[in-house]
């Protein structure tokens, strides 16, 4: 089996993308679609906390010491600043550090993914696929700005492959290939 190191790919591709985050989208991307295809439903409702562009209101951004944001407002910040961003021409999606995102409609869907160094205890598929979706539905966004030059990729040909990637100091995941939806996964010892 002869396996392509993702850093590697990110390297050769000259993105600002960690490579963990083109992993969770081999081993998510039905998923990651869907969240995609939803948004553009007609009837889509955010539910939960219906987060801005401005995070000045925001009251976990209010806890944080310094410049700090919260999570999602890390996120948003990071999508709408983007330099180096790679492009799935096959899904037309946009990649930049741990984000997955795209403009859908009107509507900013961004897809981050934490990475699995972070999983504590048990280490199970779900924890290693764990991705967190956030819709933004903001007045004052009306499209992203030119990400020129995008980094250009397809990521069926990814899913074909066996892509390896850092996982943690013992292990590294390697996907492997199942259908045009995802990836399977498992973990070989780091030598």
């Amino acid at each position: 089996m002869k396996q392509i190191l993702m850093e590697k790919f990110v390297d050769k591709l000259g993105c600002e993308v960690y490579p963990i985050t083109f992993i969770k989208f081999l081993l998510n991307k039905g998923r990651i679609l869907s969240y995609f295809s939803k948004a553009s439903n007609s009837n889509f409702e955010i539910r939960g906390t219906k987060y801005l562009i401005d995070h000045s209101d925001c009251k976990i951004c209010k806890t944080k010491d310094g410049d700090m944001l919260c999570r999602k407002h890390t996120s948003i910040e990071r999508v709408l600043n983007a330099k180096d961003v790679a492009f799935d021409v096959q899904t037309e999606t946009l990649f930049y550090k741990n984000e997955i995102f795209k403009m859908v409609g009107n509507k900013l869907v961004i897809v981050y993914c934490p990475h699995p160094k972070l999983i504590n205890g048990e280490i199970t598929d779900k924890k290693v696929r764990k991705i967190n979706p956030i819709t933004i539905e903001d007045p004052n966004l009306i499209s992203l700005k030119d990400y020129a030059p995008l980094k250009l990729f397809n990521s069926g040909d990814l899913l074909d492959q066996y892509m390896k990637c850092w996982f943690n100091n013992e292990f590294s995941l390697i996907t492997i290939p199942v259908d045009y939806n995802g990836s399977d996964w498992c973990l070989i010892g780091n030598n």
